[in-house]
């Protein structure tokens, strides 16, 4: 069930429509069929909300971040993979715009989680990494575009950590071969939220900071504009082999500070706070908890 955000506080859309306001619909995935109408609606709805003193009774205690996925199930999720010049750099690999936009791999949804949740350490990993990634939520189809139709198509952005087992990307029996499904494609190694920022509130979203800690040590601080291929050119290109619907979300890729160059991997306990200028804050705790719970929404406290 989706809910309205405005200054940090949130209002159910269900409890406005039951309150006689004009909601187009309550699931965000819907929202997202007809963006450019339902924004313009969901504008409509702020303002009422600001204006009616009546409805502050109906809205989350100011401050509440245990929210669930602000997309439930999107058709797809595509992740970019070497974009950014500093994490090219650091990874010892050829620097400057290739001729080809570098892999694109398409994570399950199963692997996505929202803020203020757990995080599961995969089987057999001494090597789980972060990387903070601008993630975009499209609006409208898009197939064999172009950069202008590409960008017009940008609903808005959110916050993504993709998580990575390192040392499960190659088999030891075949080292030549990457296997990503078990390396990035695991159950809740895609945190995404806290919420999603309309494309319409960012003025540019190729200048803007990002910053990753873990346990409250900055491992992460660049900024978009070390994007090699920009958002617009990036969902053009995808487009030319992959369609892009409503609601399907792309990351687009990392600025330098993994833990792989650091050679400090993340343990049971740690705690990861993403934040991206304008967008918001993800927080998550990785856990080896395997306990049938950990997989139906249990949250940690966040901000503790």
């Amino acid at each position: 069930m989706g809910a309205i955000e405005i200054d940090g506080a949130y209002w159910p859309l269900d409890s406005l429509r039951r309150r006689g306001l004009r909601v187009p619909s309550l699931h965000v995935k819907e929202l997202l069929l007809d963006w450019g109408a339902n924004f313009a609606a969901l504008q409509d709805l702020a303002r009422q909300i600001l204006t009616d003193a009546g409805l502050k009774e109906l809205r989350f205690p100011q401050g509440l971040r245990h929210l669930e996925l602000a997309i439930q199930y999107p058709n797809k999720v595509i992740a970019v993979g070497a974009n950014y010049l500093s994490h090219l750099v650091e990874m010892g690999l050829p620097t400057g715009k290739w001729p080809l936009m570098p892999f694109f791999f398409v994570p399950p949804t199963t692997s996505m989680t929202g803020s203020g949740k757990f995080v599961l350490l995969p089987r057999d990993t001494k090597k789980l990494d972060w990387e903070i990634e601008l993630a975009v939520v499209v609006g409208s189809r898009l197939s064999c575009v172009g950069r202008e139709e590409a960008l017009s198509a940008i609903a808005g952005y959110s916050v993504a950590i993709d998580l990575s087992a390192r040392d499960l990307a190659r088999p030891a029996q075949s080292p030549t071969l990457v296997d990503l499904a078990r390396a990035k494609g695991q159950d809740t190694m895609k945190p995404f939220g806290p919420h999603i920022t309309p494309a319409a509130f960012i003025s540019d979203p190729h200048n803007l900071r990002m910053r990753l800690a873990v346990n409250g040590q900055v491992r992460q601080d660049g900024r978009t504009s070390d994007m090699m291929y920009r958002i617009d050119e990036q969902l053009s290109i995808i487009s030319q082999f992959v369609t892009l619907e409503p609601g399907d979300v792309v990351l687009t890729g990392t600025p330098a500070g993994s833990a792989t160059v650091r050679g400090d991997f993340l343990q049971a306990g740690d705690r990861i706070v993403a934040e991206i200028e304008g967008i918001g804050q993800l927080e998550v705790e990785v856990t080896d908890d395997r306990d049938p719970l950990w997989g139906a929404g249990r949250h940690f406290p966040v901000g503790s």
